[in-house]
């Protein structure tokens, strides 16, 4: 696919109309005539990124800038179809009649600049992967396994207060050892009172049954109430669908709108359910806590005849019954204790797989790279060489690391580096929810001391975000500059572009958008490299440069060539053509030569001075 027109409506390049063919398409014009405005626009308008953080922000506010209230509207075809691209300054996102692939196009100072970070080199090389469904079915995981993390954080705190709580039963235990000789004696006293006694106890364990009967119920019903909420707000929530406007015909949504509808209604029979659900519960609660009185009454008056039976007897049945009932509730916890061991056992397990598929994803997505630095490199050496390394870009980990240790009075600028390096963001997370300091201790050296209060305090951090934090590869080039490679960070600005360049047009399937790619480079290289690139490219991929430099569309032989002009208030389309035409060579005789007589001049001495 390739763009085919670009229209223009207000701002700077207003009223501009132009038509781009397969092939090499070249942007010439005096400086100020609207070149990079154009090229910002486009990438505005198809949703292109920047290759680097700083770079995407500048190129948006550029082409807002420059746009202004109007809009820019692009058609790309592959010959057999068309798709209509279109977007306002106030659009978030383009709006397309059909799919299509963002161009990638690259500003003068990206390419001068994009391989000094390790951010623009990785995306540079990933800018030759399809990784979009990946980036998709990885982003899920990660939502996923940071959802998992923050139920399992929450069931853990349940734990925690559960045990808490059923650790008084041994203790409980102790005073019923204690209180059971004096039972012993009361129950030995009569006959009578040994009756009553019995009835007692059996009310007693009545008594806690229902307490216990009554706390499951109002728990129950918490949980309806909660669910309840849950289904009114999807209740309230329906998706309104806009004004389908005349002019595009039938309403597309409307069946959509309808089956939405009927959703509402379904939920709404379960919100009426639900209601009778919750008015059940409350009867059952009242019918039970009803029958609680009646047994806490009628042990009441018993423990009044045995008072009378014996002094301090009521005491002590009193005691004892309040001791079994509160050991009762406590032996219900244990058992919602036990359960709830078991659904974060489950649900670790289920996090742990979906861990396995993002580590999965990466490793393909890494293997891809591994792939595309190797078909490079066959290529491109000796001369240029590209590595990559697996997950070998840490400052983002540890920049999380130290951002979760703070307030923690630890030394995280020290720590956080050692730790991104030596454990990878899952081991980390499980390290901590196990709080395994031996493991730790082991893989860094650092004092088990100084690791306990660090896991201690990356408990109370998102966990989840540091678990799933993306360790990216790190991708480097180098330039054999005589005998020696040199990094790409040690090399002067025109060798930079001289191993950026030569990468960049690598890419055959998609469009390919360059402004000015010649500065910082000789003619030589123009010639040998850049212009060899270009013709070695398949005739039906798009290329679209802008240039001062007449090498690179006489060279490289335009398929079209677009001049641009300006009044200083606005930019417009002087000529538009092939190479050949009258018009053209005028334009790139007059514009970029220097005009006609520099061009003979220039042209006369060639002649002269040619090597024999």
């Amino acid at each position: 696919m390739y763009i085919e027109r670009v229209q223009i409506e207000e701002g700077f390049l207003d009223g501009l109309d132009i038509t781009l063919v397969p092939g090499l398409n070249v942007l010439i014009g005096a400086r100020g005539t609207g070149k990079t405005s154009l090229i910002e626009l486009i990438k505005f308008c198809l949703g292109g990124i920047g290759h680097t953080p700083e770079t995407s922000k500048k190129s948006q506010n550029h082409a807002l800038s420059v746009l202004g209230s109007g809009q820019v509207i692009v058609t790309l075809s592959d010959g057999k179809r068309r798709v209509d691209v279109s977007r306002t300054a106030s659009d978030n996102a383009p709006r397309a009649s059909g799919s299509y692939v963002a161009p990638l196009v690259f500003s003068q100072t990206e390419i001068e600049n994009v391989g000094l970070q390790s951010s623009g080199r990785l995306s540079l090389l990933s800018s030759f992967i399809s990784v979009t469904s990946v980036s998709t079915e990885e982003s899920d995981a990660v939502a996923e396994a940071r959802s998992l993390t923050a139920q399992a954080v929450n069931i853990r705190r349940e734990i925690e207060e559960l045990q808490d709580r059923v650790a008084a039963i041994p203790q409980i235990d102790m005073e019923l050892q204690k209180l059971e000789p004096s039972e012993q004696q009361l129950s030995e006293l009569s006959a009578e009172a040994n009756k009553r006694t019995q009835v007692l106890e059996t009310l007693s364990i009545d008594i806690a049954n229902k307490s216990v009967a009554t706390e499951i119920l109002e728990r129950f019903k918490q949980g309806l109430i909660s669910w309840r909420t849950k289904i009114v707000a999807a209740v309230d929530g329906l998706p309104q669908a806009e004004q389908w406007p005349e002019k595009q015909g039938q309403d597309p949504l409307s069946p959509i709108l309808t089956k939405l509808a009927s959703a509402q209604e379904y939920l709404k029979m379960a919100q009426s359910e639900l209601d009778q659900a919750g008015r059940n519960v409350v009867s059952i609660a009242e019918s039970q806590k009803v029958g609680q009185l009646a047994s806490e009454e009628q042990a009441r008056q018993l423990r009044k005849e045995l008072d009378t039976l014996q002094v301090g007897a009521g005491t002590i049945t009193r005691q004892g019954q309040l001791l079994r009932e509160r050991k009762a509730q406590l032996e219900a916890l244990n058992v919602r204790l036990m359960k709830r061991g078991e659904s974060l056992e489950a649900l670790i397990s289920r996090r742990g797989l979906v861990l396995d598929r993002i580590e999965q994803l990466r490793d393909d997505r890494f293997a891809a790279r591994a792939q595309v630095t190797c078909d490079l490199n066959k290529v491109l050496s000796p001369r240029i060489q590209i590595s990559v390394s697996r997950a070998g870009q840490f400052d983002t980990f540890s920049a999380a690391i130290a951002d979760a240790l703070k307030g923690s009075g630890l030394r995280y600028g020290d720590l956080a580096p050692v730790l991104a390096r030596k454990i990878s963001p899952r081991e980390l997370l499980e390290a901590a929810e196990n709080d395994d300091i031996g493991f730790i201790a082991d893989v860094t050296g650092i004092s088990d001391v100084r690791i306990s209060r660090l896991l201690a305090h990356l408990r109370e951090a998102d966990l989840g975000a540091l678990g799933t934090a993306n360790v990216e590869d790190l991708v480097d080039f180098q330039l054999l500059d005589g005998s020696d490679y040199k990094d790409i960070g040690e090399l002067s600005t025109g060798q930079r572009c001289t191993v950026v360049l030569p990468i960049v047009l690598r890419h055959t399937e998609r469009i390919l958008i360059v402004d000015q790619p010649e500065d910082h480079i000789d003619n030589a290289f123009i010639a040998d490299t850049l212009i060899q690139s270009v013709l070695a490219r398949d005739s039906q991929s798009q290329i679209v440069f802008s240039s001062h430099n007449a090498n690179i569309p006489v060279l490289g032989n335009a398929n079209h060539v677009i001049q641009l002009g300006s009044d200083g208030k606005r930019g417009f389309a002087l000529a538009a053509d092939g190479l050949e035409t009258a018009e053209v060579v005028k334009a790139i005789t007059s514009v970029m030569e220097g005009g006609i007589k520099a061009f003979e001049k220039r042209q006369s001495f060639y002649g002269r001075h040619k090597s024999k």
